[in-house]
């Protein structure tokens, strides 16, 4: 007892002389902060009275170049002493959150290690705390007190941890500390894993688990794949693998330089906060869709995703949906893809059928030339830029010859026509090259006047070519159907939302990928809601980034759409030694809600696992009228906004249902609709569709129909399971008429059976 009490006053102690350090660091920081603004107000000054003066000569100009160099100096080092600010703002309130006793093998007493989320030295340049991201700092998450080992710049450092301690320390004060293994069901995680949500993920630091370390940290393969189970953590891994590139890489990269493909604009709201928490600057968010868009032709306009997603959910089985429905599958599969890939072989092997190029008799490219050109020396370029080539070549083999043309012309014109002034001689000489020279112009610009939309229309319009490129990969009835829903479309400038990824491949292949260089980290979440062509389109448009996919194939909600598995996700990135880790564990919900949501699911190949973290069961009622839904609802979040769950989400399966329920049930409770509009995520009781509500995490969750109406066939259990796998504590599913049959697999003894209004008891 009296060894604790030492530890704890021996804890305290160090604490108080950390903040200290962290005091005075932030009290230094903010005066030099007050001073750099007064500069930077002085430098905008200068600037905005100089500048009308200094562009009335080059030398003046230089000058306002430097003083605009000075100014954009300044204002980064302002931002950046900004930032300095709020990190040590944070450290003032939690510095540390663990201890690793550490001695290094040679030596004869182990360094105390405290670890952090930003490194903070004493006065004498010794680290008091070491930033989480430190190569040292691995072995906290990685290591049980015994031998360990990190890897850093001189090498593997081998050794032994003494001691493995956490904190909890709030505003300052040492709540409590305790001595720790690698078993992650510790009182720490328990409470973390126990609390109430909010609006924002938080930052998972204080509780990175190995495995999730591991992916974290992983610096040998530049595209890293992450397989894992409904609450496994994957979103805040990828946020922490940022965060760790900007630690690894600060002198290379800033937030500025990581991209995240979100599901939509409120997942990038919901996960807005984690990067801050952890002291850097929140990185690029966007949907695929956001990205590409501006990119396409004029006048060329796309259904939204959701409006897709909606229309599948929503269709009433007529003929012309139908033909959509299986649109969307066929355009979707790798056989599509491989239609595509043969299609734009071909008019690339086609090429032109190129003459003779001559001027007046003489020959300036020979046909024989031209092809040789085209096949050999622009093999390396797509099919337009190839052509664009050939006709810069032409065109500069072609100056020369009309200048002399010119020249002789005007030789001529003088000899018969002495009495024309020079400057005459010129422009009628110029003009009659020009009108022999213009047809050749046309003939040469015509090679790579290429419309990808027109070229991807023939291949569909043209039967004998589609059937010549397909290959056999689709039965002819099938191939027919796909080329009348494909012609249909394209007979507008509106592409469905499963025409965007081909069309836009094609045309890449066709005519070029833009690129975008300056992204050196992209990450890619919710993997499996993307197709092959997605992720064809990723690595041409991002050849300089490291990639960190992440996704679950069990919530790949789309009813429709070809489902990509991993390995295929793999092998579109194999030249660059991709790496897939899986990850079975949980960490989101109770074990009552894991084990209920699991038993959704088939027979997994590989076992999930969860944290032993108590909860109720998942209740599932029965509600005796349907008029009678809207009341249960208004009910169970009335209670469970009484004893203090403030997030909470009626779940619907689709846009429609929401729309319904909300305009009923906000006469009884304050509730609020979240849209595809929708950009932010405000605590209390929400009403949202089920492809909104993926990524996101409520204390409280309830499925507003688990009917057979509702939820009846295979390709619908991914929703249920999603929908499901939302809720951290409470789990609700409510019912009209006959259960679904899907949650027939599941065992009774796994969940509460329920009636609305409650059923007397039975004598």
């Amino acid at each position: 007892m009296a060894t604790e009490t030492g530890d704890r006053r021996y804890e305290e102690a160090r604490l108080v002389k950390v903040l200290t350090v962290i005091k005075q660091e932030l009290a230094a920081k903010k005066a030099f902060f007050a001073r750099l603004k007064g500069l930077l107000q002085e430098e905008r000054k200068n600037v905005w009275e100089d500048a009308p003066h200094l562009a009335d000569s080059f030398a003046s100009a230089v000058t306002l170049i430097q003083q605009l160099s000075g100014l954009r100096n300044t204002e980064v080092s302002v931002e950046h002493n900004r930032r300095a600010i709020l990190k040590l703002q944070k450290m003032l309130k939690t510095p540390y959150f663990a201890r690793i006793d550490f001695r290094e093998s040679g030596t004869p007493a182990a360094d105390e290690i405290y670890i952090g989320l930003s490194t903070l030295l004493d006065a004498e340049g010794k680290p008091l705390i070491y930033d989480w991201r430190a190569p040292v700092s691995s072995m906290f998450y990685d290591y049980e007190p015994g031998p360990a080992e990190y890897r850093c710049e001189a090498g593997v450092i081998h050794g032994e941890i003494t001691r493995k301690r956490q904190y909890k320390i709030e505003n300052g004060r040492l709540i409590y500390m305790f001595d720790c293994n690698i078993k992650i069901d510790d009182e720490i995680l328990q409470e973390i894993l126990s609390q109430h949500s909010d609006e924002k993920m938080r930052a998972i630091v204080t509780s990175i688990q190995r495995e999730q370390n591991q992916v974290i940290r992983n610096e040998e393969h530049p595209v890293v794949l992450v397989q894992g189970t409904a609450g496994s953590g994957k979103t805040s891994i990828a946020l922490h693998r940022a965060a760790y590139y900007l630690y690894k890489e600060r002198d290379r990269i800033t937030s500025k330089n990581i991209l995240i493909f979100s599901p939509n604009q409120l997942f990038a709201d919901y996960i807005a906060n984690v990067l801050p928490e952890l002291g850097e600057e929140m990185a690029l968010c966007t949907t695929f869709q956001d990205l590409v868009a501006p990119l396409l032709p004029p006048g060329l306009t796309v259904e939204d995703r959701h409006n897709q997603l909606e229309f599948t959910l929503t269709t009433d089985g007529r003929a012309e949906d139908r033909l959509r429905e299986e649109k969307i599958y066929l355009q979707t599969t790798p056989e599509f893809l491989a239609l595509l890939d043969d299609y734009q072989n071909y008019l690339t092997a086609r090429g032109l059928p190129f003459s003779d190029l001559q001027l007046e008799g003489e020959m300036v490219l020979r046909k024989e030339e031209l092809q040789a050109l085209y096949d050999d020396y622009y093999a390396y370029l797509p099919l337009k830029k190839r052509l664009l080539q050939l006709e810069r070549r032409a065109f500069y083999l072609l100056r020369p010859v009309i200048t002399r043309k010119i020249k002789e012309y005007a030789q001529r014109l003088a000899e018969e026509n002495r009495q024309l002034s020079a400057a005459e001689i010129k422009a009628r000489s110029r003009l009659a090259i020009r009108k022999k020279v213009q047809p050749l112009y046309t003939a040469i610009r015509a090679w790579s006047a290429l419309d990808p939309f027109q070229l991807y229309r023939v291949l569909f319009a043209n039967r004998e070519l589609l059937v010549q490129m397909a290959a056999g990969r689709f039965p002819p009835a099938t191939l027919d159907r796909l080329r009348e829903a494909v012609l249909k479309t394209f007979s507008t400038h509106h592409l469905f939302y499963e025409d965007l990824a081909p069309f836009f491949y094609f045309r890449g292949k066709i005519e070029g990928f833009p690129k975008f260089p300056e992204i050196k980290h992209l990450i890619i979440d919710e993997a499996q809601d993307y197709t092959l062509f997605h992720y064809r389109i990723i690595q041409e448009l991002f050849p300089a980034a490291t990639l960190t996919i992440l996704g679950d194939p069990n919530q790949t909600i789309h009813p429709r759409q070809y489902r990509s598995s991993f390995a295929e996700i793999e092998a579109v990135f194999a030249a660059r030694h991709p790496q897939t880790f899986t990850l079975n564990k949980s960490y989101r919900s109770t074990w009552e809600i894991t084990a209920f949501t699991r038993a959704l699911l088939p027979a997994p190949a590989v076992e999930t696992a969860a944290v032993n973290r108590p909860g109720p069961k998942p209740v599932v009622t029965r509600v005796a009228d349907p008029g009678l839904l809207i009341p249960a609802l208004a009910d169970r979040i009335r209670a469970l906004s009484a004893v203090g769950y403030a997030s909470l989400a009626v779940i619907g399966k689709t846009a429609r249902e929401c729309q319904a329920v909300y305009e009923r049930l906000k006469a009884f409770v304050p509730v609020r609709l979240l849209t595809k509009e929708e950009k932010t995520l405000a605590s209390g009781p929400v009403i949202i569709p089920s492809y909104l509500a993926k990524g996101l995490e409520f204390d409280a969750v309830l499925i507003g129909d688990c009917s057979r109406a509702a939820y009846h066939t295979p390709e619908e259990l991914p929703i249920l399971y999603t929908v499901c796998t939302r809720a951290l504590h409470r789990l609700y599913l409510y019912y009209t008429g006959e259960l679904s049959p899907l949650l027939a697999r599941v065992n009774p003894d796994l969940y509460t059976g329920s009636s609305y209004p409650e059923e007397p008891p039975q004598d």
